[in-house]
């Protein structure tokens, strides 16, 4: 029920109650009617009174009302403009959320593809630092092996300086007792002795270098070791007796002999070892 409503119903409520003592009053006969009459006028007077007050009441309450309506509706209009804002922004927000959400999502995945290539780069790392600790672990080895051939290539080389002027020495020497012995030689002929080629000295000992198809023997020791024409030398493999060869030419560091047949005991080939006599 509406404001107005409630106020029609109050004055029709006063009014009824009004009427109801206005009617008590005329039915009671111990009353004067001119004093009826004028209580009755009195009293129409005040209810008069009290239906303009009330009227202007309701014109106050219709005007409140009207107010109150007009307030309203400026209330829900600018409600309306707000929910309108509202729904505007809500809009704007739901969109810059979802460009927002598409980002994030565009990061994430970005995110987990740098994740997979630190991984992966990770891993390579792992495998290259594996293969330089290895590298490092192979140059050490190979510096201490370095270290170790240099040291053995200085006493080589010191070895070697040494054998150079043993060698130096020897051939010399050798060139003394060389030219010693070609003057005996020349001696013995001159005596008559002719057996002396066929001693060669007694710690020769030498190689067989090749092996030639008319029986012919290069060996690895010459007159630098003593060994001259006519000298025979044994030939042997592992301790077994091959066969003797005789020296027909004889260079500084080598000699050719050919193979007695009448002596041969077995296959001559390169390698077999030949020596002035076989322990």
């Amino acid at each position: 029920m509406t404001l107005l409503g409630r106020i029609f119903t109050l004055l029709v409520l006063l009014l009824s109650v009004a009427f109801f003592i206005i009617s008590l009053l005329a039915n009671s006969t111990h009353i004067d009617h001119k004093k009826k009459v004028a209580t009755f006028q009195t009293q129409a007077k005040q209810l008069e009174t009290t239906v303009d007050e009330l009227k202007k009441l309701v014109e106050q309450l219709q005007t409140a009302r009207a107010q109150e309506q007009a307030g309203r509706r400026a209330a829900l209009a600018a409600l309306q403009t707000q929910l309108e804002n509202a729904k505007e922004q809500l809009a704007q927000a739901t969109t810059e959320l979802n460009d927002k959400a598409a980002a994030l999502t565009q990061q994430t995945q970005s995110l987990s593809a740098t994740v997979d290539r630190v991984k992966q780069i990770t891993t390579q790392n792992d495998t290259l630092k594996a293969e330089i600790d290895k590298i490092i672990t192979d140059r050490n080895d190979q510096r201490r092996k370095v270290i170790t051939l240099t040291d053995n290539l200085n006493g080589l080389m010191s070895r070697e300086a040494d054998l150079i002027s043993e060698r130096s020495k020897l051939q010399q020497s050798s060139t003394y007792y060389q030219a010693k012995a070609e003057m005996a030689e020349s001696a013995l002929k001159t005596a008559g002795i002719k057996d002396f080629d066929d001693v060669p000295p007694a710690d020769l000992k030498g190689v067989v270098l090749e092996v030639g198809s008319n029986q012919s023997v290069v060996v690895s020791v010459g007159k630098d070791d003593g060994l001259r024409e006519g000298h025979k030398l044994e030939v042997y493999r592992s301790g077994q007796y091959l066969g003797r060869i005789q020296i027909g030419r004889v260079e500084d560091d080598k000699a050719t002999g050919q193979i007695l047949t009448s002596f041969r005991k077995g296959y001559i080939q390169a390698g077999d070892k030949v020596a002035a006599k076989v322990n």
